[in-house]
């Protein structure tokens, strides 16, 4: 599975971050739930489970983390899950705020 956003358009520097726009590609068979948890270091600044999008699209603004302020890496992760809970895949994604540089990602 592989994860892609771009930071585009975004409004930094927020308590109630909108999210990016994320394509999930090769999502796992049996996959029904999508968790992504945004990461600056190992400062944790939130995620939220959601439905995977039939589409492999989750628009921007469906669900609301701490917001990147300072310039450096930012890491979103996303973990897809069966109906029981069971971890199926994950995905890392890592850019530079505010320049969309990709950053090397890490497991």
């Amino acid at each position: 599975m592989t994860l892609d956003f771009s930071w585009r358009g975004a409004q930094g520097c927020v308590t109630l971050f909108p999210n990016p726009e994320f394509h999930l590609h090769n999502i796992p068979a049996g996959a029904k739930m999508l968790l992504l948890t945004l990461t600056q270091g190992v400062r944790e600044m939130g995620g939220q489970e959601l439905p995977i999008p039939e589409d492999g699209v989750l628009p921007a603004g469906t669900f609301r983390t701490f917001a990147p302020c300072s310039p450096g890496v930012y890491q979103w992760t996303a973990q897809v899950k069966s109906a029981a809970g069971e971890v199926l895949s994950e995905a890392h994604k890592a850019r530079f705020y505010p320049t969309d540089a990709l950053a090397q990602d890490r497991p």
